[in-house]
């Protein structure tokens, strides 16, 4: 059957809008691994040092950044012996901070604390199996109960947080394009926006997270970048800053931050990180008492003001009076979905344009433009 001029001219306008969309949506394929064996790689520097382990999939040019601020790039990977080598390329300089030793309050112009930080989980069945008996719970996982319990230390701040407990399942490669929709709709519903987290835990060996920070048993915490979105630099930098919060206030909370080859959603808003909180391996109370105190390091690195920092030991170790960030860092924080909606937009442009001209498409958006027909009456 032939397809009349106004079905074709329709058709064309659908695959290019659909070229528009795929082209700036990147895709899910590395932003995750799956395989029918659990397992995870591990890292080496070119001397063969282990440098760490994780359990997603290291990518040639993927990034690593140690606990100690070396900065890495990958540059081989081994697949099946899930091995990979990182080459050094120098320290990381991190955002000074300050001890606060006059108690002089200074006036920042900073982020609105009114604002919101979003909070939800792309894997809801992650679980911890000293706690939940399973590393498994799918629509309930352990990772839920972290994540709450590091909404609460939010709130407990003066900070708007919400959190979206929307599950993602099956625990596949379309788990992050499912979780995109959960993070749109926080987004359209809780605006202004101060910052979107994605919360996880990784499923390697328990020494791997396992650290003690302010005398209390708990997990380290990973953050992880994707690096193929928009926003890198300011999701980059705000890791950066919160690293540097936590190393003075808090040493040993943060792992690491990776900057893998995927996007994890964070072309969504210029303020969008995932937390790692431990390993399927370790218990769920060390990863709740690793959010309670990443909850005072975000709202210390992104609203400032002044707090007193620990040793690993839990000693007292100086005031701190980290600078909030300011509004300029935060502008965009809706570019992603506006990016969206203007493809959408442009394409019934171009189809009202091709399917009777500028005149019929005023028409059709104004309602101005009469048909023949009702010319003759």
């Amino acid at each position: 059957m032939r397809m009349n001029k106004a079905a074709k001219k329709l058709l064309i306008v659908c695959l290019l809008l659909a070229a528009a969309i795929g082209w700036y949506i990147p895709k899910v394929y590395a932003d995750d691994w799956f395989e029918p064996q659990a397992g995870y790689y591990t890292l080496f520097d070119e001397s063969g040092n282990e440098l760490t382990m994780m359990a997603r999939e290291i990518l040639a040019k993927d990034e690593y950044i140690s606990e100690d601020n070396k900065h890495y790039s990958v540059t081989s990977v081994d697949k099946d012996k899930k091995r990979a080598v990182a080459k050094y390329l120098g320290d990381v300089k991190l955002p000074e901070i300050e001890e606060d030793i006059a108690s002089i309050d200074v006036w920042v112009q900073g982020i609105d604390k009114n604002a919101n930080i979003l909070l939800y989980s792309t894997h809801t069945d992650e679980s911890y199996i000293p706690s939940d008996g399973s590393h498994t719970k799918p629509g309930e996982g352990g990772i839920l109960d972290v994540a709450e319990t590091f909404k609460n230390a939010l709130q407990n701040r003066g900070i708007n947080a919400i959190l979206d407990k929307t599950p993602h399942e099956p625990h596949d490669a379309g788990a992050y394009r499912r979780s995109r929709q959960t993070a749109v709709n926080l987004m359209k519903q809780h605006s202004p926006v101060a910052a979107v987290f994605d919360i996880h835990r990784d499923a390697v060996p328990a020494r791997v997270y396992a650290t003690k920070v302010d005398g209390k048993s708990m997990t380290k915490v990973r953050i992880v970048i994707g690096s193929r979105n928009q926003n890198r630099k300011a999701n980059e930098e705000l890791a950066y800053k919160i690293k540097a919060v936590a190393d003075k206030v808090y040493p040993g909370l943060i792992k690491d931050i990776y900057i893998g080859g995927g996007a994890y959603n964070q072309e969504l808003s210029p303020r969008s990180l995932l937390f790692e909180f431990g390993t399927h391996e370790n218990s769920k109370e060390s990863a709740k008492r690793a959010a309670e105190h990443l909850a005072v390091v975000i709202d210390k690195a992104m609203f400032g003001g002044t707090v007193k920092g620990k040793t690993q030991e839990g000693e007292e170790k100086g005031t701190y009076r980290p600078e909030p960030i300011t509004q300029e860092d935060t502008r965009g924080g809706s570019r992603g979905i506006l990016w969206l909606v203007l493809l959408v937009v442009a394409g019934a442009g171009i189809f009202f344009a091709i399917s009777g001209g500028r005149r019929e498409m005023l028409s059709k958006v104004t309602g101005s433009f009469k048909d023949k027909d009702d010319k003759r009456e």
